[in-house]
């Protein structure tokens, strides 16, 4: 994929992810319980399991927050002498980044159980737009996302227009933490926000929906209150150039009659002009 001055490979697998889980893997499987480390891959994406549940204290839903401790500290230490390991101990951080950057689903643990860990990493599709979108701002800020802000973007990115307390459900993570990430995201232009309090609603920014030819879908979840329709279809105006009036049903999810209202009343109040009849007519600024 090109991303300006250079092209960027997209692998099946990210090869850090891979590393980091296959490592965990053997690092923290129970080594008195009989079994092998099981890697599978299939067309859907790659399994990587080990004997033996969680350590005590993790579960599928808190291995980001939960601070890192192993159940073979020894063997988690060599690992990370010879660098095969994170030195951190937050190679779940690693894991994870290596589906969030390409946009694909969140690595899922959700199949373990007390007698095996089972880790599923989704081959795929790709998001080349989000990728650029995240590449791009993290080359501006000269370092990586936080693991917290990847997990963000990538839910905004499938679920638009989420308030705190929406993000923390679905993440389950503290609307604290939540709240700090999400400003941050706004205040560098990444994420748009609107309206105030517990109302308050998060979105990828107008960048992103413009790169994926998703103008229509923005503008519509940004704002969609009926009064405003005009200025809606005034705002998909100055963003596309033009608009017919399968655009404008499409904006406002009105039936045909209605849209042909919206832009009769935007015509005769001298705001656009009409251009061509029948199914080739299309809808301009007025100059």
């Amino acid at each position: 994929m090109d991303m300006g001055l250079y092209r960027l490979t997209i692998p099946d697998y990210d090869t850090k992810a891979f590393r980091e889980a296959l490592v965990n893997a053997f690092c923290h499987r129970d080594y008195s319980v009989l079994g092998r480390v099981l890697i599978q891959i299939a067309d859907t994406g790659m399994t990587i399991s080990n004997p033996g549940g969680f350590v005590e204290g993790i579960t599928a839903d808190n291995l980001i927050d939960a601070d890192p401790h192993g159940r073979n500290p020894v063997l988690a230490d060599a690992m990370k002498r010879i660098g095969l390991a994170e030195r951190t101990g937050r190679g779940i951080d690693r894991i994870y980044e290596g589906s969030l950057f390409y946009g694909r689903q969140i690595p899922d643990y959700s199949q373990s159980n007390s007698r095996n860990v089972s880790l599923f990493i989704a081959k795929g599709p790709t998001d080349k737009e989000f990728i650029r979108m995240v590449s791009a701002e993290q080359q501006r800020m000269g370092r990586n996302f936080p693991i917290y802000s990847l997990l963000i973007l990538n839910l905004l990115k499938d679920m638009p227009k989420l308030t705190i307390q929406q993000i923390s459900e679905e993440l389950k993570m503290p609307e604290s933490r939540i709240r700090v990430s999400l400003e941050t995201l706004v205040s560098s232009g990444i994420a748009e926000a609107g309206g105030s309090g517990r109302g308050r609603c998060y979105m990828l920014s107008s960048r992103y929906y413009k790169k994926v030819r998703k103008t229509a879908e923005y503008i519509r979840q940004k704002n969609i209150d009926p009064i405003r329709h005009s200025e809606l279809v005034l705002e998909l105006l100055k963003k596309k150039g033009d608009v017919c009036r399968a655009d404008v049903i499409e904006l406002l999810q009105v039936t045909p009659p209605q849209a042909y209202r919206v832009l009769a009343r935007l015509v005769d109040s001298g705001k656009i002009v009409k251009h061509g009849s029948g199914a080739g007519t299309k809808y301009i600024l007025k100059k």
